[in-house]
This record gives C-alpha cells, structure tokens and sequence, in this order.
C-alpha cells in the first residue's frame, strides 16, 4: 500500500475511530461518574483535539480523492468540510458559557441549545465520514 493511502486510511482512522469511542465509551462514563455539568469541562478540550484531527483527517481525504478521485467523494467532501466549519464555529460559542473556575455552566438552557446543535453537526459528520470509507472503498474496487 502506498504510503499516501497509508497516512490518509490512518488519519481517517484516527479521527472517527476516536470520535466513535469518545461518543459511545468516554462520554456516557463521564457523565455517570462526574455528571453532564462537569463532564463539559472535560469534553470541551477533548472535541478541540477532535475538531483539529478532523481538519487534518479532511485534507488528507481531500488529498487523497485530488490523486484518485471517486465518484461522490468530492460532494461528501464538500459536506464533511461545512460540518467541520459548522462544528468550529458552534464550538465557539459553547466555551464563553462555560465558567472553569466555578465549574458552572453560566446559562444552562442557552448551552443546552447550541450544544444540541453540535451534537447533530457531530452526528452528521460521522455518518458521512463513514459514507466515505464506503465511497473511496467502492472507487478502488470498480
């Protein structure tokens, strides 16, 4: 395997695979054992590293598909990309809420709000990134 579809499949890897793991392991624990209000002030610097393995992850997909492009893959690209963008800028306006010296989330419905919109930006990212796998598998096949 070349080393680009090396790097790529493993950026790929990396982003999703921890994104699967930190939703369905490391959140539910965090919530149990510290409670949703607390287990944000851990989440927030854990989706800045997903975020920016997600920005690294998408241009090497970006790389990938300009060498070998797939049918759809620059379409789910393009969505992956705005999702990213979306995540960033919600991202933003979550932390301003969120008070890590009292361990207080300064307006609990407003956060609430926006974080509802992250996690279905988040949602919609992982599935089209797995829907990438599929088309980049797919383009290599046939």
């Amino acid at each position: 395997m070349p080393l680009r579809e090396f790097t790529v499949i493993s950026l790929w890897a990396l982003w999703l695979g921890g994104l699967t793991f930190y939703a369905l392991i490391v959140v539910p624990i965090g919530g149990e054992l510290l409670g949703e209000t607390q287990q944000g002030f851990i989440t927030q610097p854990v989706t800045q590293w997903l975020n920016g393995i997600g920005i690294v992850a998408l241009l090497a997909l970006a790389w990938s598909a300009a060498v070998r492009p797939g049918r759809g893959q620059w379409l789910n690209l393009t969505l992956l990309a705005a999702l990213q963008a979306g995540l960033l800028i919600v991202h933003r306006q979550l932390g301003p809420l969120l008070d890590a010296q009292t361990i207080e989330v300064l307006d609990p419905d407003r956060f609430y709000q926006i974080h509802r919109v992250y996690l279905i930006l988040t949602t919609l990212q992982w599935f089209l990134g797995w829907q990438h796998l599929w088309l980049v598998i797919k383009a290599r096949a046939g």
